[in-house]
């Protein structure tokens, strides 16, 4: 697994606080997707001096790459965790509402999310919409790769049954049953379980259980991280007989952020995003294409979120404002927080995402 070492140029250091968050600090955990763009909020929103500063703990390690490690989320004896790894690891983390030793205080008070919240997170949570993205598949370049796939043919490949495709198609799908020359079967690849890109592209899809074929969340019993081409799975050295066949998930913003924009580390591998349906994920000017005629398909464009404890009800919901006020840097279920500003709005550019015209829209339950 690479380690998140920064791009040069890149103006603020992409890690962990510096120093143990205070009680009274908003704290976030959880999603790969979105940790660099939420180390930048960090430091942007903190340049303003707020009453609770706002800080950001990677979902792997910084300075290892590795996940699982314990952290001290909050300077209190109680917020020593496990560092959640991904979306549903820090809506997980949120909904044990860990306290400080007061008993006033929480330990974690925003899960990041690259999905929307669901059912099975459970109740008395909010999500805050603040960026728009989408998922792709994405191919090694020089492997036996297709640049455009359907999705009869995603649900097909990850279903691990060809019969989707062609009723006298059979077993794991090949390569040259969907356009390719190939007739190896393809290797689809998924991250671990707790990503939110993971869930959000099974969901797409419409693929409730992974094949038998899928590498699916470790590969040589290491976890397989989102938006990362450097993972074993991936590479001739790890991979010597299957790295040409894989096919894994990316978010476009990531992937413009790592090699575009360079705000983030670079760790696609030689991974290049492929369209779905004829449509591009990115546009001539190496932005994700979530808008206008030609725009990506709508089925994977989706929100970025923070995720709080819902002050309101499901269908009233609300941003807390106690025991820490988040309304400053999440607003009310509207524009006026600091996500939704014009400094937010150009790191969201900065990280590759797309701002949302309803930003700061809320989901409860």
């Amino acid at each position: 697994m690479a380690t998140a070492t920064l791009a040069a140029g890149v103006g603020t250091a992409l890690a962990d606080p510096s120093s143990t968050p205070a009680v009274t600090a908003i704290v976030a955990v959880g999603s790969d997707t979105t940790q660099y763009l939420s180390d930048q909020f960090s430091t942007d929103y903190n340049s303003t001096t707020p009453t609770n500063p706002f800080y950001s703990w990677d979902a792997v390690n910084p300075t290892t790459g590795l996940p699982g490690d314990t952290i001290s989320t909050k300077n209190d004896a109680n917020c020593s965790i496990t560092r959640p790894n991904g979306s549903g690891a820090g809506i997980t983390q949120l909904q044990q509402k860990l306290k400080t030793t007061s008993g006033t205080d929480y330990c974690v008070d925003i899960a990041r999310s690259s999905r929307n919240i669901k059912s099975t997170d459970g109740t008395g949570i909010v999500s805050v919409l603040f960026a728009k993205d989408l998922i792709t598949y994405a191919t090694n370049s020089g492997g036996n790769g297709v640049s455009n796939l359907t999705d009869t043919d995603l649900t097909a490949i990850f279903s691990c049954n060809a019969s989707l495709i062609n009723s006298s198609y059979t077993g794991a799908v090949k390569w040259n049953e969907v356009g390719g020359t190939s007739t190896d079967a393809i290797i689809p690849v998924l991250p671990q379980s707790s990503s939110g890109t993971r869930s959000q592209w099974l969901s797409d899809i419409g693929v409730t259980t992974p094949g038998s074929c899928v590498v699916n969340g470790a590969y040589s019993g290491a976890a397989i991280e989102e938006n990362e081409g450097t993972n074993a799975v991936y590479t001739a050295a790890g991979n010597p007989t299957g790295y040409k066949d894989v096919l894994g998930i990316f978010s476009g913003g990531s992937y413009v952020s790592q090699v575009y924009t360079k705000y983030s580390p670079d760790q696609h591998g030689t991974l290049v995003l492929q369209d779905i349906d004829g449509k591009a994920p990115l546009t001539s000017t190496d932005t994700i294409n979530t808008s206008g005629l030609s725009a990506f398909p709508a089925t994977y464009i989706r929100g970025l979120y923070y995720v709080t404890l819902n002050a309101g009800t499901a269908s009233a919901p609300a941003v807390p404002t106690s025991p820490i006020n988040l309304t400053a840097l999440l607003g009310q279920g509207n524009a006026t927080g600091w996500i939704c500003g014009t400094t937010a709005a150009t790191d969201i550019k900065h990280f590759g995402f797309a701002t949302a015209s309803n930003c700061g829209a809320l989901t409860g339950q």
